[in-house]
């Protein structure tokens, strides 16, 4: 059974792994470590039996938060995990007094897009070549959490 927790330093590891599987873009592993400098990220892990299969975190910055990324193990995917990080960001969030947040997502990541569609987010922009390797356009998503 999956569950989703807070963020540990020792996560590091199998965060900037899964990174590398989900994203061409992927962070360093110092980037990950230097998170926990910073109160303002809230990054959670979701773990099955043990092993990391996902994270995801946010940025925020007075009354919003910044998706800064979500990844779900390729192994793990299409079994709700992404959802259950985006709605432990969305809570996290509103409990630090939120009132929006906000995303870039590849135009081409239709799973993503339809994701987070359903979570009550909406296209508001468009970045264009926003993404390298390769290039491509993001979509910038917003939602409303006072309506979430």
């Amino acid at each position: 059974m999956v569950r989703i927790r807070s963020m540990l330093m020792e996560d590091c590891k199998a965060v900037h792994e899964i990174d590398q599987q989900c994203f061409t873009d992927a962070w360093s592993y110092s980037m990950f470590e230097e998170l926990f400098q910073y109160p303002a990220n809230c990054y959670f892990v979701a773990e099955n039996q043990g092993e990391v299969c996902g994270f995801a975190g946010i940025l925020v910055t007075i009354e919003t938060a910044d998706v800064m990324n979500i990844g779900v193990h390729p192994a793990y995917r299409q079994q709700g995990i992404g959802r259950m990080l985006l709605n432990a960001l969305m809570d996290e969030a509103k409990q630090r007094g939120c009132y929006q947040m906000l995303l870039e997502v590849r135009e081409s990541n239709q799973i993503a897009i339809q994701l987070y569609e359903s979570c009550g987010f909406s296209q508001i922009a468009v970045r264009k070549k926003y993404y390298s390797q390769p290039l491509e356009d993001g979509l910038v998503m917003q939602c409303d959490l006072k309506r979430s």
